[in-house]
């Protein structure tokens, strides 16, 4: 009889609880900041250059002539840098810079690949891919006393079958010279098309002075849209030094007016690449709140509520290296 009582009194137990559960659970689980819906997480994460920044530059510059003193000296000046693409098997030549100021002239400038020789790369054989960019990567790496990661490709040619090569002697990024006149960032770094040719062909080959106006006009007025541009903004320029012996009254007039701006991120080809690839590999839990920056760089970045679609909600994060946030839900 007894036993039969602890049963009863075990089972009214039990019905309570589970009455007490359901009346309950609902309260407990709306009063839960970790109940969601993919409705209520309707968050856009959008990428920022350091420091929150929404501009970048990149100013680059090939060959390695004896003017790249002068455009090194300009950058210098106004607190801005540069990425200078080398031919080591032309160093020390009549009328380009030598071998011995490589490692002391590009001080706070990216030194970056063109070649060994300068020679085409669409048609290139494995092995004159060992010489063009394996033997120009040692002799850089050997005379300026660093890591070289990048390359522009001599002429702008190119072969897209020989990326993986390129890939397997050490280029990180590779830049054309098919100017898309925006300011986007490359899905493919290997294919890296810039902004615009800095005054393009204006003073030299035979332009006339009408067109000679074009070419600068074209530049000032991208220059200008850069500058007014709202959303996320990459502005990359390029050219060689030797064209500017016409017009380095323009190039110091471009400089002066696209330094000291605090919105823009100055930076080098190498060191954006790595600040992409640090944001790339940042986790993101799927209900968005935890994020994870296990790179050696500090990332920036904005996220926007639009669970209110009337009155979007929008927070600016900085996520330091190594370290873990969590952005409670709202």
């Amino acid at each position: 009889m007894e036993s039969i009582n602890k049963k009863k009194f075990s089972h009214i137990r039990s019905c309570f609880l589970l009455a007490l559960f359901l009346f309950t659970a609902p309260l407990v689980l709306s009063q839960n900041p970790k109940k969601w819906t993919p409705k209520d997480r309707n968050l856009s994460i959008r990428m920022q250059f350091p420091d929150g920044k929404t501009k970048a530059l990149i100013l680059s510059f090939d060959d390695g002539p004896k003017e790249d003193r002068k455009i090194v000296s300009l950058l210098n000046q106004y607190n801005l840098k540069g990425t200078f693409h080398l031919n080591s098997g032309r160093l020390s030549d009549e009328n380009m810079i030598t071998e011995e100021e490589v490692k002391t002239l590009y001080t706070g400038h990216e030194i970056s690949l063109h070649g060994y020789n300068h020679q085409g790369m669409t048609n290139l054989s494995n092995i004159d891919y060992i010489y063009e960019i394996g033997e120009d990567r040692r002799l850089l790496e050997q005379v300026s006393g660093r890591l070289v990661r990048g390359l522009a490709y001599p002429f702008g040619s190119y072969n897209v079958d020989a990326i993986p090569t390129m890939k397997d002697l050490g280029v990180e990024y590779a830049r054309t010279v098919d100017d898309t006149e925006a300011f986007d960032i490359p899905k493919n770094f290997m294919l890296w098309h810039p902004s615009i040719h800095m005054f393009a062909k204006a003073n030299y080959m035979g332009n006339s002075p009408e067109k000679d106006q074009i070419e600068f006009d074209k530049f000032d007025n991208l220059t200008d849209a850069f500058l007014n541009e709202n959303q996320l903004a990459l502005y990359y320029v390029w050219g060689h030094s030797w064209e500017y012996n016409q017009k380095w009254d323009k190039v110091e007039a471009f400089f002066k007016k696209i330094s000291n701006i605090d919105e823009i991120y100055y930076t080098t080809h190498i060191e954006l690449v790595d600040y992409l690839n640090a944001f790339k590999s940042m986790v993101i839990s799927v209900d968005k709140t935890q994020f994870l920056n296990n790179s050696a760089v500090d990332l920036f970045f904005s996220i926007t509520d639009y669970s209110n679609t009337k009155k979007p909600w929008v927070h600016n994060i900085e996520l330091p290296a190594g370290q873990v946030i969590t952005i409670p839900h709202r």
